[in-house]
């Protein structure tokens, strides 16, 4: 017999607001941007049909060297402006959300000081940064964003319930907030300076000190993919250890054992795997970033031969092969380069589309002449529609993103997309490639839905692995057409549905608030 338990229904939760810190919103270009932008969609869907307790509030940075675009005045906060005759404040829409940029001046002098604050407090060097006009900028609004989040809770009656803080860009200010308004903490890694440095970092960097502060600081630590965190975690043990030794004079009794008690369980984090692509622990947690599939579900069969006109426009070739991101070392764009020259003869050409200055395109077409590949690698150099990356991503017959540090890889998605566009209209799409390293090491599987190109070493690829990999899928049809069909399938995923990310991420936000409800009391005594 069949005992059927009756469903009870669900407690509404009381709604709370997640105070959303985050730098990089003010343009819709850049991973950071297009996570964010992204997830909020998601994110206001979940709470307007109830699947969520947790609302956002976005709370971003204006950079006063950019022009306004679309920001206009937020009116709301006239008596703090008023107050504060340095700060001004404006909205605009992301992802169907009012975000709220901050734009505040801090005199030199008024800088020193709070420089001088963030090392007392979280051991923040920053002598070097300091000089630099976009760091400046930074450090005013870590300084204001506590000031405005307080003026939201106590005047605009936000019940602020967490605060996430988005790279170390935002990291400060998300350390600043978390004193003020006394809430809890989770610090988001979309990339480490360990890794951008390429195993290299600026031993007294500020970015460098930030990340080592936020495992001290925040009650809960995500990354953008399982190895990511593991990655953060590993590369900034000693330092935050330091920094601990260092403050612990200072701190309350009871918070360098909980500083040790944080370390197991971020040993803990290290020394386990996961049969998914997420993982979730009670102080850290890795999870994969989303794609939105819509657009491409709406790629036809013509916008795929436009974009294969597109590279037809550009040389004519058997084979194409489409770099999409920034032309740096870190990307590997002279691995992918070195590949092409081996391929020298075999009618594949490259495509590079990117946005650079004037000089970084120079130097770029430098690299391409000194290897004398001017008839097999072409250059855009500007920003691409939507529309047309979607065109140009399914008409490719490779993606070919060789990074040697990539936390995730949201182009390495749009490529699987691409297949789920080309399956649906019936062809077959990109194979994308990629360096086997971070979160796309768990994504693809070699010959069935892309390839890894092998790792010579930590941020080392071989550009012959690299190039017998382009050469295999621009000259076997049914090879692609297998990795294809893989692809389409893997982007389907729920692991990459932004409304299951949603639902994770306010997981991590109620394990935040029980980790510093279970710590308040150490805090009080602080």
């Amino acid at each position: 017999m069949t005992e059927h338990k009756s469903q009870k229904a669900r407690p509404e939760r009381e709604s709370k607001a997640a105070l959303f810190l985050i730098t990089e919103l003010e343009r819709p270009v850049g991973g950071l941007s297009r996570f964010a932008t992204e997830l909020l969609a998601s994110w206001k869907e979940a709470h307007e049909q109830g699947k969520t307790e947790y609302e956002p509030i976005v709370l971003a940075m204006h950079d006063p060297a950019a022009p306004l675009s679309d920001l206009v005045p937020a009116q709301k906060f006239s008596e703090l402006t008023t107050a504060y005759p340095q700060l001004s404040i404006y909205k605009a829409e992301r992802g169907g959300v009012t975000c709220y940029f901050l734009d505040a001046r801090m005199p030199v002098e008024e800088c020193n000081s709070f420089h001088g604050e963030l090392y007392e407090k979280f051991r923040i060097r920053s002598e070097r940064a300091s000089r630099d006009a976009y760091y400046r900028t930074l450090s005013a609004f870590w300084k204001y964003a506590p000031t405005v989040a307080d003026f939201m809770q106590r005047k605009l009656n936000a019940n602020i319930g967490v605060i996430d803080s988005q790279d170390w860009l935002a990291f400060p200010a998300g350390f600043l907030c978390r004193e003020k308004l006394a809430r809890p903490l989770l610090c988001r890694f979309h990339s480490g300076e360990y890794g951008r440095a390429m195993g290299k970092p600026d031993a007294v960097s500020a970015p460098l000190d930030i990340e080592a502060s936020a495992l001290a600081t925040a009650d809960f630590i995500q990354g953008v993919s399982i190895s990511e965190t593991k990655f953060e975690l590993y590369n900034l043990a000693a330092r935050k250890r330091q920094i601990c030794s260092e403050l612990a004079p200072r701190m309350p009794l009871g918070w360098l054992a909980l500083q040790e008690e944080r370390d197991e369980k971020f040993e803990e984090f290290l020394l386990l795997e996961s049969d998914s692509l997420e993982m979730v622990s009670e102080y850290c947690a890795g999870i994969p970033n989303g794609i939105i599939l819509e657009p491409w579900r709406n790629v036809h069969i013509a916008d795929i031969f436009k974009g294969r006109e597109m590279l037809r426009g550009i040389f004519q070739k058997k084979g194409y092969v489409l770099f999409l991101g920034r032309p740096e070392r870190r990307k590997g764009i002279d691995e992918l380069l070195a590949a092409m020259a081996q391929l020298r003869g075999k009618d594949i050409g490259l495509v590079i589309s990117s946005n650079m200055s004037g000089g970084d395109y120079d130097a770029l077409m430098t690299r391409i002449r000194s290897l004398r590949l001017e008839s097999s690698v072409a250059v855009h150099n500007g920003w691409l529609s939507d529309s047309a990356k979607r065109s140009l991503l399914c008409a490719a017959d490779v993606v070919a993103l060789p990074s040697l540090y990539e936390p995730f890889g949201l182009v390495t998605l749009e490529a699987l997309a691409a297949d789920l566009a080309c399956e649906e209209n019936g062809t077959a799409g990109p194979v994308a490639i990629v360096g086997a390293n971070g979160g796309m090491n768990e994504v693809i599987r070699n010959g069935v839905n892309g390839f890894k190109a092998p790792m010579a070493a930590q941020f080392e690829l071989r550009p012959d692995h690299l190039a017998r990999i382009i050469s295999m899928a621009c000259s076997d049809g049914a090879l692609r057409a297998r990795i294809s069909k893989g692809a389409a399938e893997r982007v389907q995923s729920p692991y990459f549905d932004w409304h299951y990310t949603v639902l994770r991420i306010c997981e991590c936000y109620r394990r935040a608030g029980r980790n510093y409800s279970r710590h308040a009391e150490i805090y009080r005594k602080g």
